[in-house]
C-alpha cells in the first residue's frame, strides 16, 4: 500500500484537460507563449487556500509550485502554508532533474499519491525525505492552453494515504487555481491586444510622439518624429529634447514644459517652434500628457503636430485678406472719385448759374435806377438753378436707397448666425469676444433676406470699428434676437467701443455723416432705409459707460408688404 503510484483512477478527468504528452513519453510540453505575471491579489487568495488545506487535512505543508520559463529547468514555491513544521518557504527553487515529487507530477502531467516514500526504493533518495516529508499528494495545474503551470500539493511527515475526500478537496482547489489562471490568461490576452493596438496607433498616428523622462531625456519616439524632425529613433533615444530639437533661444522653454507637466499631472497644449535636424525651424503645436512609470509619475508624452502647412495657409489667407482689403479700399476710393466727379459735374452748372444770377440781380438793384423787372427775372433764374441742384441731390439719394426686393420667409436667428459666421475672421482679427443670445421659437418674418443680412453686417462692422482702438477693456460684442411688443421681432448689437454723444444720435443715420477717417457715412443711412422698407425702425442708444447698442425691429405679420 505504501508504494509510489499515480492516482489516475481517481478524478482522472480533471488531470489534464484531455491534452497529449510529448514524444518523450510523458514530459510536460511547454510553448513559447508569453509569460503572464501572477498578481498579488491572486497570490493572497492562493495563500489562503494552502493555509486552509494544511489546517483541514492536518498536514505540516501545503504548497503551490510554478515551473519557470523560459527554459523550464526549475520550479519555484510561490505559495506555502503558514503551518508548523513546513520546511518549504516561499521562493525556494528546485531543479527539474533531482527527482522530487512535484517534478514527477509536472513531467507526467498526472496526479501523484505517495503514502510513505520510505517504503519504496524509488523515493528513498527524494529531496523531500531529507526534510522529513515522507508522504505526498499532488495535482498538476494547467494554463488554459494546456501548458503545465506547476503543482498544488500537500506533504506529511508521517504515513498518510489521504482519503477520497481529501483527494477531492485538493482536486477542487486545483480547479480554483486553474480558474484563476484562465482569468489571468484572458486578461493577459486582452492586455496584449490593447498593447498591439497602442503600438499600431503609436506607429501610425500622424503626429510626432516622444516619451520623455523628468530630465527631458527621450525614452521612445514614433516614426512620425523622424519625418518631422529628421532624427532616427537611434539618434534620438537618450538625448535631451532641448539639445536635440529646441532652438537655442527656446532651451529653457523645453525644461519649463516638462517641469510644468510632471509635478502637476496636468494636460496642456502650447504653440511654439522647434528645430529640424537640418537646422530649419519647424512651427509646432505640442500637447503634453503626463503618465505614470511604475507608479513614479515621472514620465510624459509630448505630441508634436507640424504646423508648417497650417501656418503657410494662414499666411496665404492673411495675404488674401489684405489684398481684399486693399481692393475694397481702392473700390471705395474709386467710388468716391466717381461720385465726386458726378456731383461736381451735375452741380457745377446750376451753382454757376445761381452765382451769376445773384450777381446780376444785385447789380440791377444797386444801380442808380434799379431795374426791378430784371432783378425779378434774375431771382427766378436763381430759383430754377436751385431746383436743378436739388434734383441732383435727389437722384443721389435714390442711387443709394431703394431697389427691387424679394419677399420671403426669413428666420432672423439663422440670418444673424450666418452673418456672424461670415464676419468671424474680421472679429477675431480685431480680438473681439462675441456672445450671442438668440430667443427660442422666434417667429419668421417676411422680408428680403439679403437686405436684412446687409443691415446686420453693417451693424457688426460698425461695432467692430467702434472697438478697434479700445485697449483698456475687453472688446465685447453681444448680439441678441428677441420678440417685442406689437408682434415684432428685434435684433440688437451691443458693443464696448467708444460710443457716441447722445446729441449726435440723429446725425448717425444721415447720409454722408461719419466719424471714421475713411468712412463714406452711408452704412447706417442705407440700413435705416432697408428697415423702414420692411415697416420697421432702426435706432441707437449710448451706454452710461462704454459702448452703444444699435437695434432694429420689424413686424412679423404675414401680410407685410415690403416697399
Amino acid at each position: 500500500m505504501g508504494g509510489a503510484y499515480y492516482v489516475g483512477e481517481l478524478h482522472h478527468s480533471r488531470a489534464g484537460y484531455g491534452l497529449i504528452a510529448d514524444a518523450d513519453g510523458g514530459r510536460a510540453v511547454n510553448s513559447d507563449a508569453p509569460e503572464i505575471a501572477i498578481s498579488s491579489d491572486v497570490l493572497r487568495k492562493w495563500q489562503r487556500i494552502v493555509d486552509l488545506l494544511a489546517n483541514i487535512m492536518h498536514v505540516p505543508s501545503a504548497v503551490v509550485c510554478k515551473i519557470e520559463p523560459p527554459d523550464y529547468t526549475h520550479y519555484t514555491v510561490i505559495s506555502s502554508s503558514n503551518s508548523t513544521g513546513n520546511p518549504f518557504p516561499v521562493d525556494q527553487i528546485f531543479s527539474m532533474d533531482i527527482g522530487t515529487f512535484c517534478e514527477t507530477v509536472i513531467k507526467s502531467r498526472e496526479p501523484l499519491l505517495v503514502a510513505n516514500g520510505l517504503e519504496n526504493d524509488q523515493w528513498k533518495s527524494a529531496p523531500e525525505m531529507r526534510v522529513g516529508m515522507v508522504s505526498y499528494l499532488g495535482f498538476p495545474v494547467f494554463w488554459p492552453d494546456g501548458r503545465v503551470f506547476g503543482t498544488i500539493c500537500v506533504l506529511d511527515n508521517k504515513t498518510n494515504r489521504y482519503s477520497d475526500m481529501y483527494q477531492e478537496l485538493l482536486s477542487h482547489c486545483r480547479d480554483v487555481l486553474q480558474g484563476d489562471l484562465q482569468t489571468l490568461a484572458r486578461l493577459g490576452s486582452e492586455l496584449e491586444e490593447q498593447k498591439a493596438h497602442l503600438s499600431e496607433l503609436f506607429a501610425r498616428v500622424p503626429e510626432a510622439i516622444v516619451l520623455a523622462d523628468r530630465d527631458c531625456r527621450i525614452v521612445r519616439v514614433n516614426p512620425e518624429f523622424t519625418k518631422i524632425f529628421g532624427y532616427t529613433a537611434e539618434e534620438a533615444i537618450g538625448r535631451r529634447l532641448q539639445d536635440l530639437i529646441a532652438p537655442d533661444e527656446l532651451q529653457e522653454e523645453v525644461e519649463s514644459v516638462m517641469y510644468r507637466m510632471v509635478p502637476t499631472g496636468g494636460v496642456f497644449a502650447v504653440e511654439t517652434v522647434r528645430r529640424h535636424k537640418n537646422g530649419m525651424p519647424v512651427p509646432v503645436s505640442l500637447l503634453c500628457v503626463p503618465v505614470s512609470s511604475l507608479g513614479s509619475g515621472d514620465t510624459g508624452y509630448v505630441i508634436y503636430r507640424d504646423m508648417t502647412e497650417t501656418k503657410r495657409l494662414q499666411d496665404e489667407q492673411r495675404r488674401y485678406q489684405e489684398i481684399q482689403l486693399e481692393l475694397a479700399h481702392a473700390n471705395r476710393i474709386a467710388t468716391i472719385g466717381q461720385l465726386s466727379a458726378s456731383i461736381t459735374h451735375e452741380l457745377n452748372q446750376p451753382l454757376t448759374g445761381i452765382l451769376t444770377n445773384c450777381s446780376t440781380g444785385l447789380r440791377m438793384l444797386t444801380d442808380d435806377s434799379p431795374n426791378l423787372d430784371g432783378a425779378r427775372e434774375a431771382i427766378r433764374r436763381t430759383m430754377r438753378d436751385a431746383n436743378r441742384a436739388s434734383e441732383v441731390i435727389l437722384r443721389l439719394r435714390t442711387l443709394y436707397s431703394k431697389r427691387e426686393v424679394t419677399a420671403e420667409l426669413v428666420d432672423l436667428n439663422e440670418t444673424t448666425r450666418e452673418v456672424i459666421a461670415l464676419s468671424l475672421g474680421e472679429l477675431q482679427k480685431g480680438q473681439v469676444i462675441v456672445r450671442t443670445e438668440f430667443a427660442d421659437d422666434l417667429p419668421l418674418v417676411i422680408g428680403d433676406r439679403v437686405q436684412l443680412q446687409q443691415v446686420v453686417l453693417n451693424l457688426l462692422l460698425n461695432a467692430l470699428d467702434a472697438m478697434i482702438g479700445v485697449n483698456d477693456r475687453p472688446r465685447q460684442l453681444v448680439v441678441k434676437t428677441h420678440r417685442q411688443e406689437g408682434d415684432c421681432v428685434g435684433v440688437s448689437v451691443q458693443d464696448s467701443g467708444v460710443g457716441f454723444e447722445p446729441h449726435t444720435v440723429d446725425k448717425l443715420f444721415e447720409a454722408f455723416y461719419t466719424t471714421k477717417q475713411d468712412g463714406m457715412g452711408m452704412g447706417l443711412s442705407v440700413s435705416r432705409s432697408i428697415i423702414e422698407s420692411h415697416h420697421g425702425r432702426l435706432w441707437a442708444v449710448p451706454h452710461d459707460g462704454a459702448g452703444a447698442t444699435f437695434s432694429f425691429s420689424i413686424p412679423c405679420r404675414t401680410n407685410t408688404n415690403i416697399q
